[in-house]
This record gives structure tokens, sequence and C-alpha cells, in this order.
């Protein structure tokens, strides 16, 4: 037999011993009368103080969680600022780069190896852009990664005009061209 089933059957055998205890109040509050009436001072607790130390521990978590809560609230409003910047360079060097790169590969007097040499230093230097973007994530010192950002995006231009200068005939080489013809 289980212990479920044995602990019901001493609740059935024992109903009546359950059934019948009633409290006695008379004798309760008699008990209760003679011990205002013989005059012993109760002690008075003060449960505040036993609780000093979790009061204390709660009181510092909440500081340290709105401490933190508002160093996260400066930081999220420092990244908009940050991302708000990333994104107007973005905007601006983008639009350049993607001209540029619309040139360069539609420019009949570039090889395709050249192009291919181009575009493979372009690849590199958004390598490099990922992981500067990688590093404003972190949040260190976001005005010199900005600032890192441009300047890659400065390179590439740069790049794709020395590339286009030196795959165009001037003018004055068509020029010298007509008149030695």
């Amino acid at each position: 037999m289980s212990m479920k089933e044995e602990l019901e059957k001493f609740v059935r055998s024992n109903r009546s011993a359950f059934d019948d205890h009633k409290v006695d109040k008379d004798t309760m509050w008699e008990r209760i009368d003679m011990e205002l009436s013989t005059g012993s001072e109760s002690k008075v607790r003060v449960l505040w103080k036993q609780h000093l130390g979790k009061i204390a521990a709660c009181a510092i978590l909440i500081l340290g969680g709105a401490l933190l809560f508002n160093n996260f609230s400066w930081n999220a409003e420092e990244q908009g600022v940050v991302y708000e910047k990333l994104s107007e360079v973005d905007t601006y060097y983008g639009a350049l780069i993607d001209q540029q790169i619309a040139l360069v590969k539609n420019n009949p007097n570039l090889s395709v190896e050249e192009q291919e040499d181009f575009l493979s230093l372009i690849d590199e230097l958004d390598e490099e852009y990922g992981t500067l973007k990688d590093e404003l994530n972190e949040g260190i010192n976001n005005d010199k990664v900005i600032e890192a950002i441009i300047n890659n995006y400065r390179k590439k231009i740069q790049l794709m005009e020395k590339l286009l200068k030196r795959s165009n005939p001037s003018k004055n080489e068509y020029d010298e061209k007509e008149i030695i013809l």
C-alpha cells in the first residue's frame, strides 16, 4: 500500500477526532486578559532595525539601477547623434562614390584588368569601413572614428579620380595629336 493510501485510511478512521476540536475562545481571552493585567511589560520590537541591511541593499540597488539607466540613456542620446552624423556622411560620400564607380565601370579607356584592380582596392577600403563602423558601435572616441570614416571615403574618391584622370586623355593631348597629324 502506498503512502498516500495509508494517509487516506488514517484520515477516514480518525475523522471524528479532526472534527471535534474547537477553539475555546473564553479560555484564550482569559489568558490574554491575565497577561495584560499582570503588568508585565511586553517587549516592543522595532521591525525595521532587523531589516536594516536589506533596506540598505535595496537602496543601493535602486540608486545603482538609476545611475545605470541614466548612463544608458546618455549613451543612447550620444549614439543617436553619432549615427545621425554617420548617416549624413554616408549619404554625401556614398552618392559621390557610386557616381565615380559608375564612371570607372563605364570608362572605355580602362581595361578589364584595371577596373578589377581598382574595384579590389575599393573592396579593401569597404572592409576598412566595416571595421570602423564596428568601432563606432563600441562608442570609444566617436569623433575620431567618424573622421577616419570620412578619410576612408576620401581615399576612395582620390583613387577613382586618379584612375579616371590617368585613363582619360586631356584636351591638350587631343590638340597635340591634331597638330602632329
